[in-house]
């Protein structure tokens, strides 16, 4: 499959927004598994941090979905009581639609056409951030770290006794200003299982050809009736890192990043997992068969792992955007895999979920592992494809996050493309007892469970639906496919905030994605210019939203592959 390099200097039309909300702060935590070995159903405690420290409980206002936006975020200072130099996120208006970049005269080029997107969002980031670069170079005790064009942000350095917040937000084109906020890892709790343990046996069914998830889904059946496992297809898995030393991990690229966002390698000599969860994630999505099991859903899709975390286990803000700017780019990636995320809503997350879909890469992330009723930022922002669990009876476990979100309510001034209520998630997949690959062994495997889980079971057929479709379908129509052909075990029609759509299979959802193959001459980029199915579900139905499950992506027939742009009108009728 041919894409064009992202690095490519072509340029299209650029629309400029203006956003002036300020985000309430967020403690982040990654939606790792609960427990290994023993199927716990409890909901685990999410571990939440807050700035470089990784100390203080969470800000309530942060997780709300039934009030306005913080006022002190509004209005207050993330200097406040500070001393010293502080490490902060300053934020510039967005672009208006990052959908239609890479576009000339409003008209999309043919093809992926990723490397005119991103050299729009490079363009409009330089722009937007040089009135406060040259602020920064005039100013005594600011300095400018790093900048994210996938954001549009800058880390900067400041020093609290002599910079105020409010010089900062002064500066033409600042929108706000955040922490650059902690990532931890959720650590199993004792009460609820084991820690994982390497084990060299799996379970297999009896021909031994996939382990239970990959079963479940119905991969092997999509490997046979589509001709495909994935190949032609990259996956990119931004996580703990990932053992390139186990027999059923392929690992063709690698990165890691500090907390500042810079890269510290990107020499596959240097991968690693001293925690294991990253390898776990990426044995699901794209594992061999060395066993004589396949573990993958995609197992012969490229691999591209990326480090978001430090030696102490903890990440951040900046070196997860990093991440996701290195997989958009570098890695040109498919399919970006986030097992990981910010408890409540973050709007800090929105835009680089937003510009790196643009881009034509599929964004599938954890919904969370608080319970009904919760959900995690970057899976809640309303253009990436949340994941929530089911267990080995297609039950959700208790773990398994969910809601219905007032976009107004949760993220303040949110995008205008967005409906007024969604749900999440947008589909389930297994997520109990999953066995994968062990890090630190060379052929062992471990159970371990969560959403983290989960979500690289949808990457995995995301992959299997990009190499069927020889990477000629947007991002938004394999999103489509992914949601709209979900099997909900209870036949309903409308997505609820435990099944969401239901749970992915994968023969119907590549057949989906084939089903919207244009002609190679006739291909539309990949940047997502088309409006789909995926909006159009999200958006319909949302007048009939109740408390217990409102529409999301809308009405779909459990396992019937709906027509992909046909709904456009809909769509747009049913935004509120």
């Amino acid at each position: 499959m041919e894409r064009p390099s992202r690095e490519e200097p072509t340029r299209g039309s650029l629309g400029q927004g203006r956003s002036r909300f300020r985000t309430p702060r967020v403690r982040v935590a990654v939606a790792l598994a609960l427990a290994v070995g023993v199927v716990a159903l409890a909901a685990g405690a999410v571990a939440l941090a807050a700035g470089a420290t990784g100390v203080a409980a969470a800000d309530p206002a942060a997780s709300t979905l039934d009030g306005p936006p913080s006022t002190t975020e509004r209005t207050g200072s993330p200097l406040d009581g500070e001393n010293g130099t502080v490490e902060l996120v300053v934020r510039f208006d967005p672009v208006d639609d990052p959908a239609a970049l890479g576009a000339t005269e409003g008209v999309p080029a043919p093809g992926a056409n990723a490397s005119a997107t991103v050299a729009d969002l490079r363009d409009h980031a330089a722009a937007e951030r040089a009135a406060f670069e040259s602020f920064a170079a005039s100013r005594p005790g600011i300095a400018v770290e790093r900048e994210f064009w996938l954001a549009n942000a800058l880390l900067v350095s400041v020093d609290a006794e002599n910079v105020t917040a409010a010089d900062l937000r002064a500066v033409e084109n600042v929108t706000r200003i955040h922490e650059n906020v902690a990532i931890e890892p959720i650590k199993a709790d004792a009460e609820y299982g084991a820690q994982p343990t390497a084990n060299p046996q799996i379970g297999a069914d009896p021909s031994g050809r996939a382990v239970a998830g990959v079963r479940r889904i119905g991969a092997p059946t999509a490997w046979e009736r589509f001709d495909t496992r994935g190949a032609g297809a990259t996956v990119a898995v931004v996580d703990t890192g990932v053992d390139p030393g186990h027999r059923d991990v392929d690992l063709a690229g690698w990165a890691s990043f500090d907390g500042n966002g810079t890269l510290v390698s990107d020499d596959v000599a240097d991968a690693s997992d001293p925690d294991g969860h990253g390898t776990h994630v990426a044995g699901t999505a794209t594992g061999g068969n060395a066993s004589g099991t396949y573990i993958g859903v995609a197992p012969e899709a490229t691999l591209y792992g990326i480090d978001a975390f430090e030696e102490n286990g903890t990440a951040t803000f900046a070196g997860v955007v990093a991440s996701m700017e290195h997989a958009t780019v570098a890695a040109d990636a498919d399919v970006l895999q986030l097992s990981l995320g910010a408890n409540g809503t973050f709007r800090g997350f929105v835009g680089p979920v937003r510009n790196a879909r643009a881009t034509g890469t599929v964004v599938v992330a954890a919904v969370g592992n608080q319970g009904a009723n919760t959900s995690s930022s970057p899976a809640n922002a309303y253009d990436a494809v949340a994941v929530g669990a089911v267990d080995e009876d297609g039950r959700v476990p208790p773990f398994s996050g969910g809601q219905r979100i007032n976009a107004s309510a949760a993220f303040g001034e949110h995008p205008d493309d967005w409906p007024a209520t969604y749900v999440v998630p947008d589909a389930t997949a297994p997520g109990v007892r999953i066995a994968s690959a062990a890090a630190g062994t060379r052929g062992s495997y471990v159970f371990r469970q969560g959403t983290s889980m989960a979500a690289p079971h949808v990457s995995g057929v995301a992959a299997l639906a990009v190499a069927a479709t020889d990477g000629r379908v947007a991002a938004p129509a394999i999103e489509s496919a992914l949601v709209d052909t979900a099997v909900h075990p209870e036949n309903e029609t409308a997505p609820d905030h435990r099944y969401g759509h239901g749970v992915v299979d994968a023969p119907a959802a590549v057949g989906a994605a084939v089903d919207e193959t244009p002609p190679e001459s006739e291909a539309s980029g990949a940047n997502g210019t088309e409006t789909s199915d995926l909006e159009t579900d999200k958006a319909e139905g949302t007048s009939e939203a109740t408390d217990d499950g409102a529409p999301g992506f809308g009405a779909a027939a459990g396992a019937i592959a709906v027509a992909l742009a046909t709904l456009t009108a809909v769509a747009r009728s049913g935004k509120a």
